[in-house]
């Protein structure tokens, strides 16, 4: 049975340790220390809802589906791209040039801090790809104790990587005391972007050769 959890555990790190949007968005509110805490909670309890719906059943059901797949995949590169432009285009010309971190231009609200974490999360079509369509898939060939260890293992890995991320990118912190620093995150962020866009369109293009 360790094995089960093991191999959530395995597969959750797999898909989690991956710089996407989502996990931008904690190691930018990790260095800037906003609201970092309610941003990891928001994080798991979307990974707690979504993972165990998938687990659970809709995910088998909806791996067998291709068509969803690829109205998920071609949605999700639109989300990425656009992502990638909106970094490429703050690094180009950042919102505020105060190199003080905790300025009023560089922090968020409570609120609009978890609206956006809701947001980059649950309206990337990449995490449902992940969730429902792998983790899904496997969990469908498990029983229900077995399922129950899985995702166990899964969501272990969602608890050390956004704790992980969050409090422990502040080690860098230094280094973001740049005039540059924040730029050339973004700079990266958007390349990444881009290269899990043209990974995504790889997808869509062999799920299309199906139909």
């Amino acid at each position: 049975m360790f094995g089960i959890f093991v191999r959530g555990f395995a597969l959750g790190a797999s898909l989690i340790i991956a710089i996407g949007p989502q996990n931008a968005f904690v190691i930018r509110q990790g260095l800037l220390k906003n609201h970092i805490f309610a941003v990891i909670c928001v994080c798991l309890l979307c990974d707690i809802v979504v993972m165990g719906i998938s687990v659970y059943g809709i995910g088998a059901m909806l791996q067998k589906n291709k068509l969803i797949h690829l109205v998920i995949g071609v949605i999700g590169i639109l989300f990425l791209l656009f992502y990638a432009f909106l970094s490429f285009k703050n690094a180009i010309a950042p919102k505020t040039k105060n190199l003080n971190l905790h300025h009023a231009q560089f922090t968020l609200t409570l609120k609009k801090t978890i609206l956006a974490t809701f947001a980059l999360t649950l309206l990337n079509p990449n995490f449902y790809l992940d969730t429902f369509v792998i983790i899904g898939g496997v969990a469908a060939t498990l029983g229900a104790v077995e399922k129950s260890l899985f995702l166990l293992g899964l969501l272990s890995v969602s608890f050390l990587w956004y704790f992980g991320i969050g409090y422990g990118v502040r080690i860098l912190l230094p280094l973001f005391q740049s005039r540059y620093a924040f730029r050339i995150l973004d700079c990266v962020t958007g390349m990444i972007m881009c290269f899990v866009a043209y990974y995504l369109f790889e997808f869509v293009m062999e799920l299309n050769t199906h139909f």
